[in-house]
């Protein structure tokens, strides 16, 4: 009976402890490493105000390097892309498209860039 008796009063303990540990989680585990991935052009907003309307595709080369992207399809457009993933950030990506007619800057497109004077 004293058996029985022992359980009973062990049975609260191991509640307890185990709501404890429980809530403790796994804080003590190391976590693995997270890099940050970049891709794409790196285009500083210093290099994008040098290109304007009329450059020549080979002076857009020079200022802004090889596009990521220039489709078979339409040969008279250039896509400079660039994303940054950071572990527990959201994705920073920035766009800048390039518009070509007959062989000249015609227009040029961008998202994700910040107007020269603001602060981040």
């Amino acid at each position: 009976m004293s058996t029985n008796i022992a359980s009973r009063a062990l049975l609260p303990g191991i509640l307890a402890a185990s709501l404890v540990i429980s809530g403790c989680g796994v804080w003590w585990l190391p976590r693995a490493h997270k890099i940050e991935i970049q891709q794409g052009n790196i285009l500083p907003l210093e290099s994008i105000s040098q290109v304007e309307k009329g450059m020549t595709r080979r002076e857009v080369k020079l200022i802004l390097g090889e596009p990521v992207v220039s489709s078979l399809f339409n040969a008279d457009r250039w896509d400079y892309i660039f994303s940054l993933n950071r572990s527990g950030d959201a994705p920073d990506s920035k766009r800048l498209t390039v518009f070509f007619d007959d062989d000249r800057v015609s227009k040029l497109e961008s998202s994700g860039f910040e107007e020269p004077g603001q602060d981040s």
